[in-house]
């Protein structure tokens, strides 16, 4: 248990069990307080649900192996099952095994991607304007940030932080499209910008002479495996920040009532989308 703010190490399976003295908000809890309801953000939440049961596909799988490969060089969480696919028994339960040890099972067949998207995404950012900044020498991955507002902890978990405090970068593997503007439904469906805000606001609170920079890395899963840089504008920011101090208002109250609400129970009188009814309206007219 960490009861003091600070920037530690620890592993990815004791990140997400939380390590704060309460249970703590993450950007992920915070983006289903204020898309769901609270009651969804409780049964997500490790501490608050001891029944939360961790589930995973396979396009999940592939990102957290990049991410090992790309960020750490480290392939040592990844169980590789000789099998064509996940359909047999044996295959079934060696996955399973795998994932309740806290470790990655990947089929053989598919490592060879694996590398490829991992050596194309190297390539990018090594061409890139962040070179400099991700090097072992500029800094380091998978750092956890905690540190808490008024009665709140708050958890997040850099990709990447430069040592001068200066630079995020957040590793991204997307099943879509990397450009920019097509992967902005993506972020923001994902709470990406929550993600984002939360880490700025950590280093801000961590260290209050820094000024950090965000930058999402975009990898594309199927080929060619290109890769995008994304940052957010001061006005997406500050959108972005509305949003989490509407998930630190519901987090507060939760908390301290230990009310936790599902949605409204009036009725919900919905109207047509404007470019719904106006598809319809179009179809009528030819």
């Amino acid at each position: 248990m960490i009861d003091k703010p600070g920037i530690y190490d620890m592993t990815l399976t004791e990140y997400i069990a939380d390590p704060c003295p309460e249970p703590s908000l993450s950007a992920s809890v915070a983006h289903t307080l204020i898309t769901e309801s609270p009651i969804h953000a409780f049964v997500q939440h490790p501490r608050l649900n001891k029944g939360l049961i961790e589930t995973g596909s396979s396009k999940m799988d592939i990102g957290t192996i990049v991410h090992g490969i790309v960020l750490e060089g480290d392939e040592s969480r990844l169980v590789v099952v000789e099998a064509d696919d996940w359909r047999t028994k044996v295959a079934k339960e060696t996955r399973d095994a795998a994932r309740l040890a806290g470790l990655v099972p990947v089929l053989a067949g598919d490592m060879g991607m694996i590398r490829e998207i991992a050596g194309a995404a190297l390539s990018a950012i090594a061409h890139s304007e962040l070179a400099e900044a991700f090097t072992p020498t500029a800094g380091k991955a998978e750092q956890t940030l905690i540190w808490q507002e008024g009665e709140i902890w708050l958890r997040s978990r850099p990709d990447w932080l430069t040592n001068d405090h200066r630079l995020i970068i957040d590793l991204k593997t997307t099943a879509g499209s990397a450009e920019p503007s097509a992967w902005l439904r993506t972020m923001l469906g994902c709470g990406n910008d929550l993600q984002a805000v939360l880490g700025l606001r950590g280093i801000k609170k961590l260290d209050p002479s820094s000024r950090c920079q965000f930058v999402f890395w975009v990898v594309e899963q199927n080929p060619p495996y290109a890769s995008s840089f994304v940052g957010l504008s001061p006005q997406f920011l500050e959108m972005a920040e509305h949003k989490l101090e509407r998930a630190l208002r519901l987090w507060s109250d939760c908390t301290l009532t230990n009310c936790w609400s599902g949605y409204p129970s009036q009725v919900c009188w919905m109207e047509p989308p404007a470019w719904e009814w106006t598809r319809e309206q179009e179809k009528g007219l030819s």
